[in-house]
């Protein structure tokens, strides 16, 4: 598998004091063309809520400001993990959430105004938590204790906060605004269940427990009755690699567009263009070029021409990269400049 690194509208909510504002008391009904929608934004209804008291939520920024997805890819592309950000705006003297501890890492920049971050040690049942099925109760004050930090943040300030620590924030007597930058890490355990997940799909891991488990004395060969050598194979880096790469991108913006136009191709210099991780793979006896939110799906030959492609240091010119004939390669290269991969140098 080779790599190469590249360079909706938003989920809205008011809260207040641990509380979230019925989204019904800031929308209006509102027609375009022959519909009727019952959920558009009140602008003024939200600066009214926002100006006694609530915090503006915006959820899911990097799906809607470019220079907050190029800053989330960014950072996916430096931890391998995927990135979500959100921005509080909260008004003077005011507290949005309760005292509450994240499933992710969080990094928070304060934009502008102050705000009062209180964090404890994390207690035994928030230690590395896991969303699933259970439900893991939210700590109180009462069994926290005093806090191991207690902080004003200011504008320019970063804080990171790792998930399972119990935090409360509270603006003090300006307003304050700040980004939350979540780190939505892809833990081991949904990579055992992806795994076990895939070996049930392919007709094992399916058959039942050995006779005479419960006798003590039984000698029960476990590892071949479970098939766990098929299930390491399902752990192999090749195919954690394809997998963590498809379940990261999936969830980031597409930076990498489409033109509107697809250039010709000439003889200048070509360039990749600023985007999600690039994934190069064989499978069965086609080429598959991993773009982040799309797959690209050419005939093995083009394989080798591709990894020189992804290898290519900087701008490169069609003529000098080896590994198909003129012809075929041109029509590699046009399917890429118009995916929008690859640009003509300005």
């Amino acid at each position: 598998m080779l790599l190469r690194r590249g360079t909706r509208k938003p989920a809205f909510r008011l809260v207040r004091a641990g509380s979230t504002v019925q989204r019904s008391g800031v929308s209006r009904r509102a027609g375009i063309g022959n519909r009727d929608l019952d959920d558009v934004v009140d602008p003024n209804r939200v600066v009214d809520r926002y100006r006694n008291g609530d915090t503006v939520v915006l959820q899911g920024l990097h799906h809607t400001d470019p220079h907050l997805a190029e800053l989330a890819n960014n950072l996916a592309l430096a931890l391998d993990q995927p990135i979500q950000i959100n921005a509080y705006l909260s008004p003077p003297s005011q507290r949005g959430l309760d005292v509450h501890f994240d499933y992710h890492d969080v990094f928070v920049v304060q934009l502008a105004g102050t705000k009062r971050w209180r964090i404890w040690e994390p207690l035994e049942r928030t230690r590395n938590p896991v969303k699933g099925r259970h439900s893991i109760t939210a700590p109180s004050l009462d069994e926290l204790g005093s806090p191991l930090h207690d902080l004003t943040l200011r504008s320019g300030d970063v804080l990171y906060l790792p998930r399972g620590y119990p935090h409360l924030a509270e603006s003090l007597d300006e307003l304050s605004d700040h980004l939350t930058i979540g780190v939505t890490a892809v833990t081991w355990h949904r990579v055992v269940r992806k795994a076990v997940d895939a070996e049930v799909a392919a007709g094992r891991m399916s058959g039942p427990l050995p006779v005479g488990l419960l006798d003590p004395r039984a000698d029960v060969d476990l590892d071949t009755s479970l098939g766990l050598d098929a299930l390491r194979g399902q752990l192999s880096p090749d195919v954690l690699r394809q997998w963590l790469a498809r379940e990261i991108w999936r969830r980031q913006p597409a930076t990498r567009l489409r033109p509107r136009h697809i250039p010709e191709l000439g003889a200048g210099a070509l360039k990749f263009t600023p985007g999600p991780l690039l994934w190069l793979t064989p499978v069965g006896d086609r080429a598959v070029l991993g773009l982040g939110d799309r797959l690209l799906d050419m005939p093995m030959e083009a394989y080798e021409f591709l990894a020189r492609v992804l290898e290519s240091a900087g701008p490169f010119r069609p003529h000098e990269l080896e590994g198909l004939d003129a012809a075929s390669r041109d029509v590699v290269l046009r399917r890429l400049l118009s995916e929008g991969v690859i640009a003509h140098v300005d």
